[in-house]
């Protein structure tokens, strides 16, 4: 079947952009808290551009769950069936998802990404190790609301576009209230399992928490290892090392900030760094 492209809002010169939010390391007890921006231009475009990996990798995951529940029938293994049933959750790509049998299938996946779609991605990251970071009594929600600030002054205004605003998740009883730099037109909150674009979100957050961890020289557990390809598939193709502060503008702009703690008004509430250009 072929797509024709339809005359839209999202496929004019003057129409809006759409930055998508997800994080990796939300639990405290996670050395790096990461916040990522994806900012598409074309939405059709870059679902259509990923559909073809994304298909490969659920088929892969839908013939081995098969695989596992004929193996526990023939076995008659009730319980194990029972406690595979109650474990289904809707398909989605994410980091810790990712497999020695399918990680070569997500390596394919970040070089579709940069080489078949457009768009500009910005991860801010956070280090509850820094001997300056103090935890927010209110937990989580203040790091978001903090990237989301850095996000509005310091990254939003180098798009030319206006931007609608897709969160993973949003808290309403919080204090969202963000006045200062470029503001989004609209807010619209997904479920990323409905949501391939928060997905991949996911899996970039992940690999930058991992690379840091890294860096930091924290020991990689198995997982961690298994990951270790896709980590090097993006490396490689932004053709640098994420180490830290980084820019990379080609093949795609991909921007990792990392908030220096010690820059700060108050204790507790630090400010970035921002990488060289």
């Amino acid at each position: 079947m072929k797509y024709e492209k339809t005359i839209t809002a999202q496929y004019r010169p003057d129409g809006s952009s759409f930055v998508f939010m997800d994080e990796s390391g939300k639990k405290e007890s996670d050395r790096y808290f990461v916040c990522g921006f994806l900012e598409v231009f074309d939405n059709r475009h870059f679902l259509l551009s990923l559909q073809r990996v994304f298909d490969q990798i659920k088929n892969l995951s839908i013939r081995n769950r098969i695989a596992r529940v004929d193996k526990l029938k023939d076995a008659g293994n009730i319980n194990e069936l029972h406690l595979l049933a109650r474990s289904f959750n809707e398909f989605e790509l994410k980091h810790y998802h990712i497999t020695r049998e399918n990680q070569q299938l997500y390596c394919d996946l970040i070089k579709a990404l940069f080489g078949k779609t457009n768009f500009r991605f910005t991860a801010i990251a956070m280090d509850r190790k820094d001997q300056l970071y103090i935890r927010d009594e209110y937990g989580g929600d203040p790091l978001y609301l903090k990237a989301l600030k850095r996000y509005s002054v310091n990254c939003a205004p180098q798009s030319e576009k206006e931007y609608v605003f897709v969160p993973d998740s949003f808290n309403v009883a919080f204090d969202w209230n963000v006045k200062a730099g470029k503001l989004p037109i609209g807010l619209l909150p997904l479920d990323s399992k409905s949501c391939l674009q928060l997905q991949v979100v996911d899996i970039l957050t992940g690999l930058i928490a991992q690379a840091l961890r890294t860096h930091a020289g924290e020991p990689l557990n198995k997982k961690d290892l298994v990951r270790q390809p896709v980590l090097k598939t993006l490396e490689t193709v932004v053709n640098k090392k994420i180490s830290g502060n980084l820019t990379a503008h080609s093949p795609k702009y991909f921007s990792v900030w990392v908030i220096d703690w010690s820059k700060t008004k108050r204790p507790g509430h630090g400010q970035e760094t921002q990488p060289r250009p």
